[in-house]
């Protein structure tokens, strides 16, 4: 192969993202405002994903996890059935996201929608879910009280806003 041929091969990639080479600005337009999209639900994403963060290292929730109480109130215990069972849920949840976003769409490459391929797969990732929601709420109440219930849902907002950032 000569250098000369990989050079004009080099060439002729685009080095300037989201542009058309001869377009006027006028054309840039929709360009830069699926740019801007996209860069706005990555930093909403990136928001969720830091809440979720900073909440867990706040109300110290792998120390939670591990010993069953925050080392401030030793009385109050965690729900350890109901934990498992939204652990369960959790990983339900998370086995039929990554059948129907790696094995069917990127080994299988199915070509039709996944409610008609595997049409029970999103109501029972539903439910799977919803389950997992509740019982998380159920198993933090002994520890946070009320508490449980917005902590469940900005730490379920930000796991699944980590989705944006995985390199599918």
């Amino acid at each position: 192969l000569d250098c000369r041929m990989l050079s004009k091969r080099y060439n002729k990639v685009e080095r300037k993202p989201l542009t058309e080479p001869d377009g006027d600005e006028d054309s840039d337009m929709p360009q830069t405002k699926a740019w801007l999209e996209f860069a706005w639900r990555k930093l909403n994403a990136l928001l969720w994903v830091l809440i979720a963060v900073a909440i867990a290292h706040i109300i110290e929730l792998p120390n939670v996890i591990v010993s069953g109480y925050v080392s401030s109130r030793p009385g109050r215990k965690l729900d350890r059935f109901a934990f498992n069972i939204g652990i369960a849920g959790f990983l339900g949840w998370i086995s039929i996201a990554v059948y129907l976003i790696v094995w069917l769409k990127y080994i299988q490459r199915i070509k039709v929608e996944w409610d008609e391929y595997s049409p029970r797969a999103i109501p029972i990732a539903t439910i799977c879910a919803v389950v997992s929601l509740i019982a998380f709420c159920i198993s933090f109440w002994p520890v946070w009280h009320v508490l449980s219930i917005p902590i469940v849902f900005f730490l379920f907002l930000g796991a699944l806003n980590t989705a944006h950032f995985v390199p599918v």
